[in-house]
């Protein structure tokens, strides 16, 4: 326990001073050379940190040691750089002397550590005295540049798309290092790098594919963990900023809401606050109303009220934000006779799956239908908007595809000894869970190889736009399904009753679909390179991966690294999207629209 809070401390303490030195300097007069290798030391200081966390090792201590000594370098090498370059030394002096003071400060830590670790053979501590003056001149550090920190945010506010990955990120990062530390596994021993990684992954991008049982191998403080990725990654890192900001009564700027506009996928910046504290404020309700449920029946079942209560919050938020982890080995195979837990997780899940946007529009229709039977006069429109019934007719049309479908390949496979309303009961839930959620109460390991792909099918697709699912999207399926439907009906425009679709909208569902075929195809074959399974269970894994859906056949514990990273990065781009992964990497201003002479290209 000391060598690690020790361990921790030398690696953080590395990690935040570059990491602070980095941002403090960067709108200070600009970005220049001596910034940017300010920068590198903080990856250097973040890949350093990582490596300190794995497996012991000769040739780990080695490169962690070189990776010391190059951070150490790089920094002094920027300081003097701009000492030597700055106009007047004295004001520079004098504006600067904390920051200086820091790095000398910082610099002695440093060789008075590896004095002791290359002569004392002593890596277990460094005395109480040097980790407070350390910390101490930390805290003075960011303090003293905190202000410019906001303003590194305020900047890249400016581009929603970098801003929401970068924070997607930062949060999983920060996940990572929580499920590292010794008291968050059962063997004191913490998870390994790329194993915590990958969890860490998994649980922000709310898809639920595990390398290790989240029930056995993780304490109630690593489970923890995993609770709040979940509850961050489901709603964003940016939307909770955002809702402590107009909690605490202080204005979003144009940035802000251009970051909020951006996540919710609304043009309307007018309500942006209105829609950012009604998200927050349902979702945290409905996963309470969730868990009171749920609680009635787990504390039947488990040792304590307690035990009930976490279990409940934990379940009921793992279903609403669609992330399928479950503190039951077996997932929820054990329930496959509870109508009540099955049915509130389904619920959950196929709220959670539709978008915040239909669910606001399903509560203003219900309420209207209310003021209706209670007497007020007015008509009861339509509910919602057409993106709305879109979303709940194409829904409405999976979940029962995928009922009959199932039931259909798997009655006399994997539920052959389940009674009929088992059948029904599973064969409903696995519909549910199927697209999005990764909740299952049948084992997977005997499924059939049409089942699966089957199943391939409909995880591709996910849920609705602007919600915690992932997938192309019902919306895109829409979008693609009337453009074909024009086709054929020799229209001029693709419309979904009587509305119109842009083809603005209708190209970017097509992109979406290409990007996702190409993404999963790309991760099929790498993964058919790295891994030993047949062919369609690395498919089901891949999409599974991309479609944040978390279902498995059992191949994900067993991935090499390189599997393992690949699905990190499959898990990563199904959450956030291809728009949001091409938007991040384009380029910020446009160089004019250009009208180029067209061409004759045969097709068909």
């Amino acid at each position: 326990m000391a060598n690690w809070n020790m361990q921790l401390n030398q690696s953080s303490s590395r990690l935040f001073f570059s990491l602070v030195h980095a941002l403090g300097s960067i709108y200070n007069r600009g970005m220049n050379k001596w910034e940017r290798i300010t920068i590198g030391a903080f990856i250097l200081g973040l890949l350093a940190l990582f490596m300190e966390q794995a497996e012991a090792g000769q040739v780990i201590a080695g490169f962690v040691h070189i990776i010391d000594f190059s951070i150490v370098g790089l920094i002094l090498w920027s300081t003097i750089g701009e000492i030597l370059n700055a106009k007047y030394l004295l004001n520079y002096v004098k504006t600067y002397w904390p920051s200086l003071a820091f790095v000398l400060a910082f610099t002695g830590f440093f060789i008075y550590s590896k004095y002791v670790a290359f002569f004392m053979h002593d890596t277990a501590g460094l005395g109480g005295l040097t980790v407070l003056l350390r910390n101490s001149f930390l805290l003075l550090k960011i303090l003293g540049r905190m202000r410019k920190v906001f303003k590194l945010f305020e900047r890249m506010a400016t581009r929603p798309a970098q801003t929401v990955l970068v924070s997607f990120i930062l949060v999983i990062l920060s996940g990572a290092l929580g499920l590292m530390i010794d008291q968050s596994t059962v063997d004191g021993h913490g998870l390994g790098f790329v194993d915590a990684l990958f969890t860490a992954t998994s649980a922000v991008c709310v898809t639920g594919l595990i390398v290790v049982d989240t029930a056995v191998a993780l304490t109630r403080l690593g489970q923890l963990v995993v609770l709040v990725l979940i509850q961050i990654g489901g709603l964003g890192i940016m939307l909770f900023s955002f809702f402590v900001m107009i909690a605490l009564r202080q204005r979003l700027s144009i940035q802000d809401r251009l970051t909020v506009s951006y996540m919710l996928s609304e043009d309307d910046m007018v309500g942006l606050s209105r829609s950012v504290r009604m998200i927050v404020m349902s979702t945290l309700s409905l996963e309470f109303v969730g868990a009171l449920v749920l609680f009635l029946r787990f504390v039947f079942l488990e040792e304590s009220i307690a035990e009930a209560a976490f279990h409940s919050v934990f379940h009921a938020v793992s279903a609403f934000c669609n992330a399928g982890f479950a503190l039951y080995s077996d997932s929820l195979e054990s329930f496959r006779q509870d109508p009540l837990v099955l049915v509130v997780i389904a619920v959950l899940i196929t709220l959670g799956g539709i978008s915040f946007g239909v669910i606001n529009d399903l509560k203003s229709w219900a309420e209207a239908l209310l003021g209706r039977l209670k007497g007020n006069k007015g008509r009861v429109r339509r509910i919602g908007s057409m993106n709305t019934r879109v979303v709940l007719a194409v829904s409405s049309v999976l979940v029962f595809m995928g009922f009959c479908g199932f039931y259909l390949l798997e009655h006399q496979g994997v539920m052959a000894d389940y009674t009929l309303g088992e059948q029904y009961l599973s064969a409903l839930f696995q519909s549910v869970t199927l697209r999005t959620a990764g909740f299952n109460t049948v084992s997977f390991a005997g499924l059939r190889d049409a089942t699966l792909l089957f199943m391939i099918i409909f995880m591709f697709i996910g849920g609705a736009s602007g919600s915690t699912a992932g997938g192309i999207k019902v919306n895109s399926l829409a979008a693609i399904g009337a453009f074909f439907l024009s086709f054929i009906r020799q229209e001029r425009t693709p419309r979904l009753g009587f509305y119109s679709i842009s083809n603005d909208k209708v190209g970017r569902a097509f992109l979406i679909l290409f990007f996702g075929l190409l993404v999963v195809l790309v991760g099929t074959f790498v993964l058919s390179l790295t891994e030993d399974a047949p062919f369609i269970t690395l498919l089901f894994e891949a999409v599974s991966a991309f479609g944040t859906v978390g279902l498995s056949t059992g191949l994900t514990p067993g991935l090499s690294y390189i599997g393992k990273g690949l699905i990190i990065v499959l898990m990563f781009f199904g959450r956030l999207g291809p728009l949001t992964i091409l938007t991040a990497a384009s380029k910020k201003n446009p160089q004019g629209q250009i009208e180029y002479p067209q061409g004759d290209l045969a097709i068909g």
